[in-house]
């Protein structure tokens, strides 16, 4: 997309082609032209710059969960060795750390289909095995 809007193109455009020997005062296709230039060159700095802002965003939350996850471990230390200190306890139950928010990797991200539901669990325990079923004593010939 062009930094440019059309209207002003289209004006860029009538003076290097119709106009292109007309001179308003100091306004002429030269003169358009050199602050066209300036402005795409800008938006080429804006567009590489904000480039580099999503990397260092994406950088910076790629550190922020590294942080949490070894404070939360950290914290899970600290409450085990404050067992027998009240006064610790409680100032670390005061802390609550937000949960591990693990952004799946390229590879790790799975599409699942509308149509496909996965098939249900069986519920309770297994069944016992009847007494008209045969058991291995009763196959095992001589066996009584």
């Amino acid at each position: 997309m062009s930094a440019i809007p059309p209207p002003i193109q289209t004006l860029l455009d009538l003076f290097t082609t119709t106009l292109a020997d007309v001179r308003f005062a100091d306004v002429d296709g030269q003169t358009l032209a050199r602050c066209a230039a300036g402005v795409e060159a800008t938006a080429d700095a804006v567009a590489a710059a904000q480039a580099a802002l999503d990397v260092a965003r994406e950088a910076l939350r790629d550190k922020q969960d590294v942080l949490l996850r070894e404070a939360q471990r950290a914290l899970a230390y600290a409450r085990v060795y404050a067992e027998s200190d009240e006064a610790l306890s409680k100032r670390l139950e005061a802390v609550t750390l937000p949960r591990a928010t693990r952004r799946p990797s390229a590879e790790e991200v799975l599409v699942l289909s509308a149509d496909v539901k996965p098939s249900p669990r069986p519920r309770g325990r297994p069944r016992k095995a009847s007494a008209t079923e045969p058991t291995l004593e009763m196959m095992v010939p001589g066996a009584e």
